[in-house]
């Protein structure tokens, strides 16, 4: 699974993706009938859902690690070394799922 899960109130998992501009949800469990509706109609018919919160790919000491350095760049962004800045760049990118910029000679 790539996108985000949710859970409805029957306990049911489905996975939210975007095809062309809707959100849609398909069901994580049963797989032989594949049902594929508008997250906006699953809401209505099996409503109210529940986000799963993703999980962290990084390791517990490395997550701390950047997020020493993410307060750091946010409080004190004078401070913050160009290198830091950067490595906060790339998290948020990886956080959006997009390419970074080319760098600017």
């Amino acid at each position: 699974m790539t996108g985000l899960t949710a859970t409805d109130r029957h306990g049911r998992t489905w996975e939210l993706i975007a095809i062309e501009s809707v959100i849609c949800a398909l069901p994580v469990a049963d797989t032989s009938t594949p049902t594929v509706m508008s997250a906006a109609h699953l809401i209505e018919t099996h409503g109210p859902i529940r986000l799963a919160p993703k999980v962290s790919r990084l390791s517990l000491g490395a997550r701390d690690a950047l997020v020493d350095v993410v307060d750091l760049v946010a409080s004190e962004p004078e401070t913050a070394t160009i290198e830091q800045i950067r490595e906060v760049a790339a998290a948020a990118h990886r956080l959006l799922g997009v390419q970074p910029a080319p760098r600017s000679a």
